[in-house]
Order: structure tokens, then sequence, then C-alpha cells
């Protein structure tokens, strides 16, 4: 529930921050490769491996799990690489505090990252907590960096390209406790969008799933999950390049046994990306 919860908020913050950065500060997309939510699919893969990022900062009182305790040794900021594009960054105090000041005088200033999952304090429950190693201000471009342009917004979901006859049925089915799906396949057109939500019946399963967030454009969503493999991975690296893009999917509809409050998931089995 805790890990829920803390999405939630995450989500808002994210969407509350990128709206005031699109009404008031640089809209310029810093455009990172890989996308942060890429980076934390892959955080057990990865650990101690350090990246660079572009990102908005803001400040935090955010410590649990791995960095409970620790608010007199650090500072938690939460970072932001792009629209829902979050982490929370964890900086020594004498770094924190000039960067705390910096961002009292220019609240969407551009900073430059480098960031780790520290292999010590990996966690299922809070899978966006990173250490900040350093930061500098301003975004730097490396030769192997993305271009700083938005993402083609051709290959993303709209609601008139998820508007399969048919589906809207499908979509309230799944929504439901008792849905007549679970058990069986569907077909759907979605959009997809990249998801560190594990839980019910596939909780725990971070290393063997990749998990999407897949919704209908219209408001209805479900949480969707595929085999870690080479050819799911390409599936997820285009998502997480473009945020959120129009695929067809077949999949199982699961749902934990003897569960009160968790709705039926998928269990993709093949999919196809939507091409513009």
């Amino acid at each position: 529930m805790f890990t829920l919860i803390r999405t939630a908020f995450v989500a808002v913050l994210a969407v509350t921050l990128a709206s005031s950065a699109h009404a008031e500060g640089p809209s310029k997309d810093p455009r990172n490769w890989p996308t942060l939510s890429r980076l934390q699919v892959d955080r057990y893969e990865v650990a101690g491996q350090v990246f660079t990022y572009r990102v908005h900062a803001k400040k935090t009182d955010y410590f649990n799990c791995g960095y409970s305790g620790e608010q007199r040794r650090l500072m938690a900021f939460t970072l932001l690489g792009g629209p829902m594009e979050t982490v929370t960054g964890y900086v020594p105090r004498e770094l924190g505090v000039v960067l705390e000041r910096l961002l009292e005088s220019d609240p969407w200033a551009q900073i430059t990252v480098d960031v780790r999952y520290n292999p010590d304090k990996l966690s299922e429950l809070c899978p966006d907590q990173v250490d900040i190693l350093k930061w500098s201000r301003g975004w730097r471009y490396t030769a192997k960096s993305l271009s700083p342009v938005k993402p083609d917004t051709a290959r993303q979901s709209t609601r008139s390209r998820l508007a399969v006859r048919g589906q809207r049925a499908i979509w309230k089915e799944l929504r439901r406790l008792d849905s007549p799906y679970i058990g069986q396949r569907v077909q759907l057109t979605a959009g997809a969008r990249v998801s560190t939500a594990y839980m019910c019946a596939f909780r725990g399963s971070t290393r063997g799933y990749f998990a999407l967030r897949l919704h209908d454009g219209a408001g209805r969503f479900v949480h969707a999950y595929v085999k870690r493999d080479p050819t799911n991975r390409r599936l997820v690296d285009h998502v997480a390049l473009h945020r959120d893009v129009p695929v067809a999917i077949q999949a199982r509809v699961v749902k934990q046994a003897l569960s009160s409050y968790c709705r039926p998931q998928l269990e993709i089995l093949s999919w196809n990306l939507l091409e513009p």
C-alpha cells in the first residue's frame, strides 16, 4: 500500500513541476537516455554504475527505505528529468546546502547530476532512490547524448488512435475485481508507459518482468507485465524513449487469488508497435 501512495505522490509532484516549468520556467526537454523511468527498471542490473542526467531539482524531506534516518548526513532532492520522469537523489549535506541556495535564487535552474543506484540500498518498496555523486549548473550534452529536442509526438498515444471499436467494454470489465476476463486472453490497443509498480500477482517480480502501465486514452488503465528478455527490452526501450506510445497486445488476464483489493493485471504474451 505504501508503494502505491508513494508512486501516486511522485506522479502528482512530477505533473506539478512539469506544468509549472512549462508556465514559468524553461520549456526545453532535457532529453536524457536512459530515461529516469528506464533507469529505475534496470536498477538491479546497473547498481553501482554512474549515469549523467540533466534535470531540474526541488528539495524534499523524503527519507525512507535505505535512506531512513540519514537526514543529518544527507539532503534529499526530487530530480525532474522530463515529464513524469523523477527520482529522489541524496547528496552529502555540504554539497546539498550549496544546491539549496542556488534553487532558492533560481527554482528552475538547469542542473547536471552524476547519479548511481547504491548496491547496498536497493529496494523493492522505494525504487526511485539514487546517490547524487556530484552536480553542476547547466545542462551538459556529451557526444553520446540525445539531441535537446522534444520526442516525436507522431509516435505518441492519442485518444483517437486508441479508440478501437468494441474495446470500451473490455476496458470497463478489466477494472472490475470480479472481471469475467480473469484467466482468459484479451487483445487490446493501448497507450503504454514504463512503470515501476510491481504489486499483487506480480509483487517482487522486478528481476523477471518489465512493468508497463496501459491506458485507453480516456482515463482507464491497467498494469501489465512482460517477461524480461532481449525482444521485450526493445519494446520497453521504445516506450521509455517516446514516453507514451500506442501498442497492440495479446495478454492473459490474471488476478491475485483471494484478494479483496487487487484488480486484474495483464501478462503480455505478444505485442506490436503501432507506427505513425
